[in-house]
Order: C-alpha cells, then structure tokens, then sequence
C-alpha cells in the first residue's frame, strides 16, 4: 500500500479483506481501542494454511521485534520457521504500539492458536528479553526456549576477541570433549567472561546441551542457520 500513513491505516482492513479473497486460510486479527472510535492498537496475521503449513517444517520457531519508522511508530513482531531445505520460511506477524508483556502475550497465543497447539513439543529461539522470557513458558508449556548464542556474545564484556571466538565454538559443539575445550579456553584467558557466560544455562545456547530429540538447533548465527539432524 502506498500514500500516507495515516492513509495506509485506514485502508488495513480493506487490504485484509482484499487478501482473504486470494488466501480463503489467511488470519487476520484487529483490535481497536474501542467499538465507538476504532482507533487502531494492533494486529496479527499470517498466510494459511497455518497447521498444515506448520508441518512440513522443522519444529523450529524463531521469535524477533524490529522498529517500524515512519509518524506512528510501532513494533513488528515477526516468527519464522526454518523448511527442510535449510531456508527461512515466515509464519507469523504482528504490528504493536510497544513491545511489552502483553503484546508479546498476544502474539503468541494467536500464533499457538493458529499453527500447532499448546501442547507441541518444539524449541523457540529468542533473545534474552526478560518479557519473552517471563511469556514463552506460560503459552508454551512443552516449548523449549532456547537464545542465540549471537546475542549472548555479543554481551560478554570483554576485550579479547578470543573470547567470542572460543565462545562461538562452544555453542556449535557436537561433542563434550570438543565443548569443554573450547570453554578451558576461554578460563585460562578470560575468567569474567566465563563468568557470565555459565551465568546462562548452557541447555539455552549450546547444541550439545539443547534437550531436543531429533534436531539440532544452532542459535548463534545472526541469520538463524540451522544445522541438519544429528
């Protein structure tokens, strides 16, 4: 859609409905502040079918937020799967005012609603946002909620470069012998950094230690690589 934002907003729910007539399985979901005003809050969508859409790929959830520019703002809540191919494949969006417990709490529960169920086992890869932390466990009973190691390296405080390095091989270690070397190393140079890294449990962000099954989920590359089954 193109024109103004205000002009674009408006159009919304037209633009859905246009959708729905190509996509009949599309979900859409659009809440206002009120019946009287009507003033946008936030809304949901993704392209159907979702359950069966949701089958054919890996049970592999990555959950994200970016900042929406323009007059008003926003955030976009964003979950991607990963296809037997290795490619990314979205599944979900949500545009929001904010990104606080509640809207995460909405999204999540239209995205469980619409794709798998609550009581599906699958691992959700996410940042340490205490909000999504403190929401995953609460929609997602039988969810593993794992991070990416990227992010954890990138708050490490330190200066030696070794440290992310070492840090970055821990995580995509397949075998005990293989991680416990490359965490020697990084405590013989960088105790404080070691520090804060087994502050983390390791189940959260190192391959070998993710209790998943049949997959094996690497979360440190910043595009979501996924390596393929053990």
């Amino acid at each position: 859609m193109r024109g103004s934002f205000e002009h674009v907003y408006q159009l919304l729910t037209s633009y859905f409905v246009e959708v729905r007539l190509v996509d009949p399985d599309f979900v859409i979901d659009i809440q206002t502040t009120s019946c009287k005003d009507k003033r946008f809050t936030r809304c949901f969508w993704c392209f159907g079918p979702p359950k069966k859409t949701y089958k054919l790929l890996r049970p592999i959830v990555v959950i994200g937020r970016t900042f929406l520019k323009g007059r008003y703002h926003g955030i976009l809540l964003t979950a991607i799967a990963i296809d037997p191919s290795n490619r990314i494949f979205p599944l979900a969006f949500s545009i929001t005012d904010s990104e606080t417990t509640e809207s995460w709490t909405y999204f999540l529960e239209m995205f469980g609603a619409n794709f798998h169920g609550y009581d599906t086992r699958f691992v959700v890869i996410s940042d340490r946002n205490p909000r999504i932390i403190n929401v995953v466990p609460k929609v997602f009973l039988f969810a593993i909620h794992t991070f990416y190691a990227f992010n954890i390296s990138n708050n490490i405080k330190t200066t030696l470069e070794n440290t992310k390095i070492a840090f970055r091989m821990a995580a995509e270690a397949l075998t005990s012998i293989d991680f416990d070397k490359h965490i020697n190393v990084i405590q013989n140079t960088d105790p404080v950094g070691l520090q804060y890294i087994l502050g983390i449990p390791k189940e959260t962000w190192s391959n070998l230690y993710i209790p998943m099954s049949r997959y094996v989920v690497s979360p440190y590359c910043s595009n979501y690589h996924l390596l393929y089954e053990k």
